[in-house]
């Protein structure tokens, strides 16, 4: 079956069927449907509810089969043959903080768990090794938030108090913390920040995240006509 998606496939950590609905469309969510019919699953939120608990099983589980087009169809395709970009796919705001930790290297985003952890260990020694000092195998296919949030450093944690702008802000050997904000607001929320600014259901912790939505408000007067999909963009690197 073919589907046309207006979102990247960071969308099945995404707790919000109103969000898939919108976004992926009724028939990327049938031909899903589908797949999710070996699994028991026949309703939209029992497959946002597997899809969240169970991610890096969707690839294999779920989507076998199912034909990608349109504009992020073909990251869906290379997610399907099992390369997916590590990074953020927030661009967050991005202020002074005067706040360095050389000692916190996340970069790699929570969309990342839909791959196996043990085919993708090695990547997260290099780019999330502060995380692997608190979680030795990241749950990919079982029920990854409750895990996570139980063992997630508190004083990492504690950084959301002041904002995801202002956590993303914070400089890590010269790098932003783009990813590290995102796993905040997805341990916080079950769901990915730059899909929540798209739909206008970001939710701030701070005075200087409600630019998020600000901006976000702003994009969608202007793309009149346009898809909603289309109002952040995912980061080229890694």
């Amino acid at each position: 079956m073919k589907c046309r998606p207006d979102i990247d496939p960071s969308i099945l950590i995404h707790n919000d069927p109103n969000a898939w609905e919108e976004l992926l469309g009724w028939s990327c969510i049938e031909a899903f449907l589908e797949g999710a019919k070996f699994v028991g699953v026949d309703s939209l939120d029992a497959l946002v509810e597997y899809s969240v608990s169970s991610p890096s099983t969707m690839r294999l589980a779920v989507l076998a089969g199912v034909k990608f087009s349109g504009r992020y169809g073909r990251e869906w395709e290379d997610y399907l043959r099992g390369h997916l970009n590590m990074g953020a796919r927030m661009r967050f705001l991005k202020i002074e903080t005067g706040v360095r930790r050389d000692d916190v290297w996340i970069q790699i985003s929570p969309a990342y768990m839909l791959l196996p952890f043990d085919e993708t260990k090695r990547r997260w020694q290099r780019k999330a090794h502060t995380l692997l000092k608190f979680i030795k195998d990241i749950p990919t296919s079982h029920n990854p938030h409750s895990y996570i949030s139980l063992v997630f450093p508190e004083e990492l944690r504690a950084l959301a108090a002041r904002g995801y702008v202002w956590a993303a802000s914070v400089r890590s050997r010269d790098r932003y913390n783009d990813a590290l904000a995102e796993w905040l607001y997805w341990l916080d929320n079950v769901r990915m920040p730059h899909i929540d600014a798209a739909m206008g259901k970001f939710t701030p912790r701070s005075t200087l995240d409600t630019a998020v939505l600000d901006t976000a408000v702003m994009e969608r007067r202007r793309l009149i006509g346009g898809k909603i999909g289309a109002l952040i963009l995912p980061p080229k690197h890694g």
